[in-house]
C-alpha cells in the first residue's frame, strides 16, 4: 500500500513538472550565416555578399500553432519551398538558390562587359528576422530585408508579423480597428510625423510643420497593415517609396494606445496590453 501511494505521489509530481515546463511563449534558435560568393574565377569581377541572422520559432505549447507560425515566418523569410525543411538547413539551401541565380542572371553577361574594366557584379542580399513582443497572448516577429542587384541604390524592405497564440493567425487591422475608423487613424499618422519630427530632430534640424510642405506623399499615407504591437502601443512603419522619395528613408510612427483605443473593438487581440496600459 505504501509503496502504491509512493508511485502515486511520484506520477503526480512528474505530471505537474511536464505541464509547469510546457513552452508558454514561442521558443526560437538563432540561424546565421554570412558568405561570399564570387561570380568567376576573376575576383575583381563581383561576388554576391550574403547576411543573414535569423530566429526561427522550435517550440511552444500547442504544437499545431508553432507549426502555423513557423510556416508563415519561413514563408515570409525565404519562400514557401524552403517551409518543409528542418530548421538548420533553411539558410543553406536559400543561400546555395540566391547563389546559383546570382551567377546564372550574371555569367552570360560577364564576355559583353569584359571591355569595361571597372564594371563588376556586386550584389548584396542581407536578411534579419527577430522576435519582438512575446507573451503568453502575442508574438511579434520583424523582417528587415536589404537587397542591391547594382543600379544607383539597393532597396530596404522592413515587414512585420503579428500572432494571435491562441489561434497561430496574423493580427490584422480588422482585428482591431472599428471599420469607420480607418480615416480618423490615417489623420493621426500624419499627425505623428509632424509631432515626431519635433520630437527627435535635433537643434538646427528644420522640424515639420505641415506635410504638405515636404516631400512626403500625404495622400499614400494611410495604415498600410504593416505594424508591430508593443506593451504601449502599435508602430506603424513606411518603407521606401511608400509615402515618400527614396531618400526619406523608412519612416516609424508610433501610435500610443492612449491616442487609438477610441478607435479599437471591443475584446480586441491587444485589449489586455491597452488596459494594462491604462493602469499605469
Amino acid at each position: 500500500m505504501n509503496k502504491q501511494f509512493t508511485l502515486l505521489i511520484l506520477s503526480i509530481l512528474m505530471s505537474l513538472t511536464f505541464f509547469s515546463c510546457k513552452q508558454k511563449t514561442i521558443k526560437t534558435d538563432e540561424n546565421n550565416l554570412t558568405k561570399r560568393v564570387f561570380i568567376s574565377s576573376d575576383t575583381s569581377k563581383g561576388a554576391l555578399n550574403v547576411d543573414i541572422h535569423v530566429e526561427l520559432p522550435v517550440a511552444f505549447e500547442n504544437a499545431s500553432i508553432l507549426d502555423s507560425i513557423r510556416a508563415t515566418i519561413i514563408s515570409n523569410l525565404f519562400g514557401k519551398k524552403y517551409i518543409s525543411q528542418p530548421n538548420d538547413s533553411i539558410v543553406n539551401l536559400f543561400v546555395t538558390d540566391i547563389s546559383l541565380d546570382y551567377i546564372a542572371n550574371n555569367e552570360p553577361l560577364l564576355d559583353e562587359l569584359d571591355s569595361v574594366s571597372s564594371y563588376s557584379f556586386n550584389n548584396d542580399h542581407t536578411i534579419e528576422g527577430f522576435s519582438l513582443l512575446t507573451d503568453k497572448n502575442i508574438y511579434c516577429y520583424g523582417i528587415d530585408r536589404y537587397v542591391y542587384m547594382g543600379g544607383a541604390h539597393g532597396l530596404s524592405n522592413r515587414m512585420y508579423l503579428n500572432f494571435d497564440l491562441k489561434t497561430g493567425k496574423l493580427i490584422t487591422e480588422n482585428d482591431l480597428f472599428k471599420s469607420n475608423t480607418i480615416s480618423a487613424i490615417a489623420k493621426l499618422i500624419k499627425t505623428r510625423i509632424v509631432e515626431q519630427s519635433k520630437e527627435t530632430s535635433e537643434e538646427g534640424t528644420p522640424q515639420i510643420n505641415n506635410l504638405d510642405e515636404t516631400d512626403f506623399w500625404p495622400d499614400s499615407i494611410k495604415p498600410n497593415g504593416n505594424f508591430y504591437i508593443t506593451d504601449g502601443s502599435i508602430n506603424y512603419v513606411f518603407n521606401p517609396y511608400e509615402i515618400a522619395p527614396y531618400y526619406i528613408g523608412q519612416t516609424e510612427v508610433i501610435l500610443a494606445y492612449e491616442r487609438i483605443k477610441d478607435f479599437l473593438k471591443p475584446n480586441n487581440p491587444i485589449a489586455y496590453l491597452v488596459e494594462k496600459q491604462s493602469k499605469k
